[in-house]
């Protein structure tokens, strides 16, 4: 696991920890999935990654049950993200990408890999060769780890509406038979379907 260099002492000064009274891991990610959900992702980064390295040594100290790490750091690159700290970001979201969750204990967190890819295609949605890439590389990867990209049910509205403005067709038809083996509800799904069937149905 290889974190980016990052301001501890503000990180700690967030949380307001004492000297010589350190919060745990679990604490640490806790107030960063606070920050996070009130959109203060750079904040929320820098709280992941203390938290990964702090899950670390706690594995270091305990190795009876699986090391957290990974988790935080995926989520310290989806907050870099957020907060348009892209270069500090891709690195992190490709070491969750390679991670072995499996092997490390992990089996049921194995769908960070496809958030990481999701923030990945996010970054590159007015590139279309390096998108469609990308979305090639997801489907690859998440069924080497047993996942059929993508089923995060927003990840794939947000993505279609991608792929529809760069008239990706193969993408567009793995998309839209995902949506629509869900019969979605919501009018404004129906109305991205229709549009993926006008587009599908011009390509003909």
């Amino acid at each position: 696991m290889n974190l980016p260099n990052f301001d501890r002492d503000a990180a700690r000064d967030l949380m307001k920890e004492k000297a010589g009274a350190p919060f745990s891991a679990f604490d640490v990610a806790t107030r960063a999935h606070h920050r996070q959900d009130r959109q203060f992702h750079a904040e929320a980064a820098l709280l992941f990654c203390l938290a990964a390295e702090r899950a670390d040594a706690e594995h270091r100290a305990d190795q009876s049950r699986p090391n957290q790490a990974m988790n935080h750091l995926v989520r310290a690159g989806i907050a870099f993200n957020r907060a348009a700290e892209i270069e500090t970001a891709e690195p992190l979201l490709r070491q969750a990408i390679a991670f072995d969750w499996a092997g490390n204990g992990l089996s049921n967190d194995r769908h960070m890999v496809e958030w990481a890819f999701y923030q990945l295609l996010l970054n590159a949605r007015q590139e279309p060769e390096r998108f469609a890439q990308l979305f090639d590389e997801a489907v690859s990867r998440c069924a080497e780890v047993d996942r059929d990209y993508t089923a995060i049910h927003p990840h794939q509205e947000e993505l279609l509406e991608i792929a529809i403005g760069m008239e990706h067709r193969p993408i567009v038809e793995r998309l839209a038979t995902k949506i629509a083996d869900r019969r979605p509800a919501k009018k404004a799904t129906k109305e991205l379907l229709a549009r993926a069937k006008a587009l599908l149905a011009n390509s003909t």
